[in-house]
C-alpha cells in the first residue's frame, strides 16, 4: 500500500530513457538540420560562410522552435515528477563575472584551437552559432543567445548531469557527441572544437564549481553566441 508522500514524491534522478526521449526533443530536428547541411558542404553545394548567416527571422523562428521544445520537455519532465528545484540556478553579480571568466577560458582554448586546425599563418575567426555582437548585428541575435544559452545548457548540464555517478559514464560522452551532432554545419573542425572541446571544459567547470550554479554557464554560453567562441580577432586585424 503506497502512502500519500510516496505518491507525491518527486525524482532527482533521470533513466536511460529519460535522457533519450528529451534528446530527441531538444535535439531531433537540429541534428538533422545539421547533418543535411554538413552533407552540402561535403558535396561542395554550400559554405561555411553561408551556414553561418542567420537572418532576424531565422532568429526567430529558432527561437519559437525552441520555447516549444523547451515546453515539451518540461510537460515531459513535470510527466515524470522530476524536482525542477534540483537545478540550481542563482543571480548574483558573482554568478554573472563567474561565467564571463568561463567564457573568456573557453573562449581563448577555442582560439588556440583554431591556430592547431586551421593555417598558422592566417588566425581566422572561429565559426560561432550566430556571430559577432560588435558592427551590424542585429537586437534579435541577443535575444536569441540569452534564450538559447539557457535552452542548450539546461540539457547539457542539467538533465545529462541528472543522473547517477555510474551513469555520468555514458552520459557525458554522449551529452558531447550530441553538442558536436547539431554543430556539424559549421565544418567538422568547428564541431569537434565546439562539441568535445568546450563541451568537456564547460563540464569540468561545472563538475569542480562548488555551488554547482547553472547560472554562470548559461552567461558563458549566452557570450559564445553573441560574441563567437574566441576574442583574438578582436585585437589581431
Amino acid at each position: 500500500m503506497f502512502s500519500l508522500e510516496q505518491n507525491t514524491s518527486k525524482r532527482t534522478l533521470l533513466a536511460w530513457y529519460d535522457i533519450l526521449i528529451l534528446t530527441v526533443i531538444f535535439w531531433g530536428m537540429g541534428i538533422v538540420s545539421s547533418t543535411s547541411a554538413y552533407i552540402e558542404l561535403v558535396r561542395g553545394t554550400a559554405t561555411i560562410d553561408q551556414n553561418l548567416v542567420f537572418t532576424a527571422a531565422d532568429n526567430y523562428i529558432l527561437l519559437a522552435q525552441q520555447a516549444a521544445c523547451l515546453a515539451t520537455a518540461g510537460i515531459y519532465l513535470w510527466f515524470r515528477r522530476f524536482d525542477f528545484k534540483s537545478w540550481n540556478v542563482r543571480f548574483s553579480l558573482k554568478a554573472i563575472g563567474f561565467g564571463c571568466l568561463i567564457f573568456l577560458g573557453g573562449a581563448l582554448m577555442m582560439d588556440a584551437y583554431s591556430m592547431i586546425v586551421y593555417p598558422l599563418e592566417e588566425i581566422a575567426p572561429f565559426p560561432h552559432m550566430i556571430g559577432a555582437f560588435f558592427g551590424n548585428e542585429l537586437v534579435s541575435t541577443v535575444i536569441y543567445s540569452v534564450f538559447n544559452g539557457v535552452y542548450e545548457e539546461v540539457y547539457f548540464l542539467g538533465i545529462c548531469l541528472a543522473v547517477t555517478p555510474e551513469q555520468r559514464k555514458w552520459t557525458v560522452p554522449f551529452s558531447l557527441l550530441v553538442r558536436m551532432s547539431f554543430h556539424t554545419y559549421q565544418g567538422m573542425f568547428s564541431a569537434l572544437g565546439i562539441g568535445v572541446l568546450l563541451g568537456l571544459y564547460f563540464y569540468l567547470s561545472y563538475r569542480r564549481s562548488k555551488d554547482k550554479n547553472l547560472l554562470p554557464f548559461f552567461v558563458a554560453h549566452m557570450w559564445g553566441d553573441i560574441l563567437g567562441v574566441g576574442v583574438l580577432r578582436f585585437f589581431i586585424s
